[in-house]
């Protein structure tokens, strides 16, 4: 029941507070709302709903309005010239839960009474929706809510199908395989061009993706996709141009995953799966091993650490970890891995790097060629930062870039993937950047839409975007990328997706259910002649 409101709550307080274009609002100008407490005497085993239901009204009738809100804590609703007063019950009827609010316009004791009915607890949402709706447009005037909602997201997808936070840059596109590539003028002057050459797309997995990687784990020339959830595992093959379901996997109860990777660090020919979480906001990860012929094998249960396959320049793969610090946030300090006789991890050397990065939030990357990594990391306000072998910051990017949901203490940040996309001996990052929309007043917790994946180079000035993707409307969950020189010198590479879908996002928050879906792109990167003779 906790679970079910902290889900409610959270949905709520963010997905309807996505700033709308309202013209229409009657006599609103200069007054406010009050919203008393919600009347649950009735409501029977709903009534735990009681604080939660007149936040959703607060912060969705407040931005439909246009006003500022206020909470009253007496039960009674004062008269007021300069107030509208909203007083809500809940209700448990025999057709459902019914959720009614009083709207009482200024100086009035009249109200306008309205009220919708849910069938179920699932229907809850939908019930509010309306509810609100009305409201807005019997009460305030304003013109239809859904209408207002539609040409908000028109607006954000229109033109040529994406948008970017850098209108002063000159685009073009290359579109295919429903994956519009974005670049400046500049780069195409320089002589590369990048496209989608491929599109495969899975069916609806019945689950939230809490994190996502692609290898070929098994060693068979295929890729694998690896889909993870808090309860379960989701195996997936690229295979005769299909994502091939392949095996699902049921995971310890209680979890909270951040992340998942794959790497063959005991170097038998098969990679590991490293599925980092949390239980109780304490770190408990898992290893397993999976092939087609004998399935899942797990090889380590509940180790205390976040876990992390990490390259280190000049050292090869390793495993990185790091502990739980008071409160749920990370304790400082990256270490490198080890098991015991007795099969248990322990810490070793540790990595070097600024002391304020966390085990999810850096890669290093030979940015200048000059064979001395830096370390490019981002930070809690979603900016690229690089520093030097050194530990010296030399740059912060001017605008937030990644992210990904937050809706615990602890997170991991939307995974930044090295390459060398224009093969020029010079390494490159990608990025997904999701648009914000959560209100500021939610520090904690973040939603996100709107997601691009982002190809950075580093210049004098700092990282350069030289492409982009389209726009996927329902963020971005997690990404990865693999590349491969092909005969005429040119990178060839695949681009993996996971998004949550369409249209599930409030279901998934609130009930734990929704889906994601799984895209695999093909892409070319080919270096023009002028540039290739360079």
């Amino acid at each position: 029941m906790i679970d079910f409101l902290g889900r409610f709550l959270v949905v709520w307080l963010l997905l309807v507070m996505v700033p709308l274009t309202v013209t229409d609002v009657a006599a609103g100008e200069g007054k406010q709302m009050v919203f008393y407490p919600t009347d649950t005497k009735d409501a029977g085993e709903f009534g735990y709903l009681r604080n939660s239901v007149r936040l959703m009204l607060v912060s969705r009738l407040a931005q439909v309005a246009g006003l500022d809100a206020v909470m009253e804590e007496n039960v009674v609703a004062k008269r007021d010239s300069s107030s509208y007063r909203i007083v809500s019950s809940l209700r448990k009827v025999n057709s459902g839960i019914e959720i009614s609010a009083a709207v009482f316009s200024p100086g009035s004791d009249t109200s306008a009474q309205l009220q919708r009915v849910a069938a179920e607890s699932a229907g809850l949402v939908a019930a509010l929706d309306e509810l609100v709706a009305e409201i807005g447009t019997t009460v305030f005037e304003v013109k239809s809510i859904k209408e207002i909602e539609r040409k908000q997201v028109e607006e954000d997808v229109s033109g040529a199908g994406f948008t970017t936070p850098h209108p002063d840059r000159a685009i073009k596109a290359n579109s295919g395989f429903a994956l519009s590539i974005s670049q400046d003028e500049f780069v195409a002057q320089a002589g590369l061009v990048v496209k989608a050459t491929e599109r495969y797309k899975s069916a609806v997995i019945p689950a939230q993706s809490k994190g996502m990687t692609a290898a070929d784990i098994d060693g068979d020339s295929n890729d694998e996709i690896i889909l993870c959830a808090n309860t379960t595992l989701y195996i997936y093959q690229l295979r005769d141009k299909k994502i091939l379901a392949l095996d699902t996997i049921s995971l310890p109860g209680g979890l909270n995953v951040h992340a998942v990777n794959a790497a063959d660090l005991d170097g038998n020919g098969i990679m590991e799966v490293y599925i980092s979480s949390t239980r109780n906001k304490e770190p408990r990860s898992y290893v397993l091993e999976w092939t087609p012929e004998t399935g899942a094998k797990m090889l380590h249960e509940n180790v205390y650490f976040y876990l992390r396959p990490l390259e280190i320049p000049g050292e090869g793969l390793v495993l990185a970890g790091q502990r739980n610090g008071v409160g749920g946030e990370m304790q400082p300090g990256i270490y490198r891995l080890s098991v015991d006789a007795e099969g248990r991890y322990r810490a070793g050397e540790a990595v070097i790097v600024p002391e304020s990065v966390n085990l999810f939030d850096f890669v290093f990357a030979d940015l200048n060629g000059d064979k001395i990594p830096e370390t490019v990391t981002i930070n809690r306000k979603e900016q690229l930062l690089v520093y030097t072998a050194n530990s010296e910051l030399i740059y912060t990017s001017p605008s937030g870039f990644g992210g990904r949901e937050l809706l615990e203490t602890y997170t991991a940040p939307i995974r930044l993937v090295v390459t060398d996309f224009d093969n020029d001996g010079y390494q490159d990052i990608l990025i997904v950047d999701n648009e914000l929309y959560s209100p500021k007043m939610m520090s904690k917790t973040r939603l996100y839409r709107n997601g691009q994946v982002r190809g950075l180079v580093w210049g004098e000035g700092g990282f350069v975007e030289m492409w982009h993707t389209n726009l996927f409307p329902c963020s971005i969950v997690d990404f990865q990328f693999y590349s491969k020189v092909g005969a005429d010198g040119n990178l060839e590479g695949r681009l993996f997706i996971v998004e949550p879908e369409k249209g599930d996002i409030i279901e998934g928050f609130l009930f734990g259910s929704g889906g994601s879906r799984l895209s695999v792109y093909g892409m070319s990167f080919v270096v023009g002649a002028s540039r290739a003779m360079e």
